[in-house]
């Protein structure tokens, strides 16, 4: 049994599973929701556009969930991403020891690969969860309102020269959206390896799903209350940036350093598992 086809049973079993489409179907409801109560109404104000150069109609850029900041919406879908993402495999980590199943694996292959093989199945499906959430949105939203690039001179954009990537959002936003989505699914996908170090601490299959939201959430509250929103990961994912100075290097801590630590404490206390 080869490390590839541990990981394709694995992402199988992963997309396979009714959590996974329950947890895509909830951010596609919220979605869908900002469409209806965020984006429609804003079309009512089109026919007064009409091409006219002294008047800005509302752009995709700016009203799609990821870049509006006047609603609930992008809140709601952004603080429960990653209990989403973590819900479809939650039960599947402490099932696999508890039951004996990685005795028929580790008969053939290290334990690591196996290790490995979910650990990388969990950042697949966080990410593949987050990209397809955002990228429905913002095609539903374009599917309304005009892809008008935005002009810095309106002030309809929280995105300042303080701000990640301002000059490519106002330049190309197209290529910010993408990126800052890519970004957010790639950062998302790491979080959630934390859900594999708490599998190794409890036997209750919705501990491993709750405690990376949970985290999130207090990271969140913290940060606020220090007033040190650019390394909040929450503010941090959101492309309308609430939080300004944001750096590459925060942001290459919460992809790095923490599924490192993660799979760290995880590996350890696998290997050292006596289910052999």
């Amino acid at each position: 049994m080869t490390m590839k086809s541990i990981l394709c049973f694995e992402l199988k079993r992963c997309f396979g599973s009714k959590r996974l489409y329950l947890s895509l179907l909830t951010g596609i409801v919220i979605s869908l929701l900002h469409i209806i109560f965020g984006v429609l109404p804003l079309t009512q104000w089109l026919s007064s556009w009409q091409g006219d150069f002294f008047l800005t109609p509302h752009s995709a850029y700016g009203h799609w969930i990821g870049m509006d900041s006047s609603t609930v919406w992008p809140t709601l879908l952004y603080m429960l991403l990653p209990f989403l993402c973590a819900f479809p495999f939650s039960d599947t980590v402490s099932w696999d020891f508890n039951t004996g199943y990685v005795m028929q694996i580790f008969v053939r292959r290290k334990k690591s690969t196996y290790l490995f093989a979910k650990a990388l199945t969990i950042f697949i499906a966080s990410a593949f969860l987050t990209a397809t959430i955002l990228f429905f949105d913002f095609a539903g939203t374009a599917l309304y309102l005009p892809l008008v690039r935005p002009e810095a001179l309106t002030n309809l954009y929280g995105i300042s020269n303080r701000s990640l990537m301002a000059h490519l959002f106002y330049h190309k936003p197209l290529q910010y959206t993408v990126i800052y989505i890519i970004m957010d699914a790639l950062l998302v996908g790491a979080w959630e390896i934390i859900a594999l170090a708490v599998s190794v601490a409890t036997r209750n299959p919705l501990q491993p799903a709750l405690f990376p939201f949970l985290l999130y959430l207090l990271l969140y509250f913290i940060c606020n209350w220090l007033q040190m929103d650019s390394v909040s990961l929450f503010a941090i994912l959101l492309p309308f940036q609430p939080a300004v100075n944001v750096k590459w290097v925060t942001i290459a801590i919460y992809f790095l350093a923490v599924p490192i630590g993660s799979m760290t404490m995880y590996f350890l206390k696998r290997n050292k598992s006596d289910v052999l």
